[in-house]
């Protein structure tokens, strides 16, 4: 997707959160576990997890939960600003990345929105783009495991900035798309796949236009949407829900510090897990808390985060560090209660 001007993918924002970002990553690492964390149970691995191979380092790729196979399916990215875009798949089964070989694939495309589609039991993918190394993209397409396919709906988002997201919503059998087209106008716009056609939604009340948020669905909310950035230095740290035909601002009160983030939902110990600048946070069905875990991994931009239902941990792959301002291939695990880096990763 293109960058606005406001965009994180952009090097401006970078170099505004390096200090308040190393500080939250390097302090939050060492702190005790709160009470709130420490009484969950987490599903111990069975093995340890030791992958023996891994995706190339990238950052701004594409990854989800693939109900329908039980694996994190993992596509594109890029490997730096400027790099040219990967078209590469991958899927984690809860211990080992395996590279897949699809008869046919989508082009290359670094921040592409990927979620799973109950009604079809396949993984969507949705356009993607990044000003600096591959053009925007409206393009659909479907992951069934084995190979990709080109789907044909009769009506299609347009291409979108660089602020899109996209979740899977249960409830309403829906994959929800949010984001701002590249036309120019300022107020978002909301999609809903049904499995084989997009259809726009005009709610009477959205979130206003920003870059780099979060959306995850949780099964006490629905669909969450928390934060981001409407400036180069203007974080947002507001929280929206979305219950199938309009967004509704919630007001918890905690609030973390807002500005870019990630979510995933994990609904076997909280609502959703969202990690952003400063800490892993958890969303209750009506407020944000702050977790305290052990060990946690450095924040990165542009890294993927995706729930494996099947082993209960969240995944998190890659990213780009703002000490070395280099891409990743870190595989990282939340249990519930703290982070740990899969070894040979």
């Amino acid at each position: 997707m293109v960058p606005t001007a406001f965009s994180t993918r952009s090097p401006s924002w970078i170099a505004v959160l390096i200090g308040a970002v190393m500080l939250a990553s390097c302090t939050s690492a060492n702190r005790p576990t709160s009470a709130a964390s420490s009484s969950r149970s987490a599903t111990p691995m069975p093995t340890p997890c030791t992958p023996a191979a891994s995706p190339p380092a990238r950052m701004g790729a594409a990854m989800t939960y693939d109900a329908g196979r039980k694996t994190v399916v993992l596509f594109g990215g890029t490997r730096g600003d400027g790099g040219s875009p990967l078209d590469d798949t991958w899927t984690w089964d809860g211990c080992h990345w395996t590279q897949a070989k699809p008869a046919a694939s989508p082009p290359g495309r670094s921040f592409g929105n990927l979620a799973f589609d109950a009604s079809s039991g396949k993984v969507i993918l949705f356009g993607g783009g990044h000003a600096n190394s591959d053009p925007a993209r409206n393009d659909t397409w479907s992951w069934d495991g084995s190979t990709w396919t080109q789907e044909h709906p009769r009506t299609t988002p347009p291409r979108l900035a660089d602020d899109g997201l996209i979740a899977a919503d249960p409830t309403n059998h829906q994959v929800v798309l949010f984001g701002t087209d590249l036309q120019g106008n300022q107020v978002p716009s909301t999609w809903t796949w049904d499995g084989s056609n997009w259809t726009q939604h005009r709610a009477p009340t959205t979130p206003p236009k920003r870059g780099n948020a979060a959306m995850a669905f949780g099964a006490k909310s629905g669909m969450l949407l928390f934060g981001g950035q409407a400036g180069e230095a203007d974080t947002l740290n507001d929280t929206w829900v979305w219950d199938g035909s309009t967004w509704s601002q919630l007001r918890p009160s905690t609030k973390p510090a807002g500005g870019p983030a990630i979510m995933a939902h994990e609904d076997s110990r909280s609502d959703v897990l969202m990690v952003e600048q400063d800490g892993t946070w958890t969303w209750t069905g009506s407020n944000w808390t702050r977790q305290h875990p052990s060990a946690m991994p450095p924040f990165q931009l542009f890294c993927s985060l995706a729930y494996d239902a099947v082993r209960d941990r969240v995944v998190l792959f890659g990213g780009k560090n703002l000490q070395t301002n280099q891409a990743t291939s870190d595989t990282w695990l939340w249990d519930g209660t703290t982070w740990s880096r899969a070894s040979g990763s």
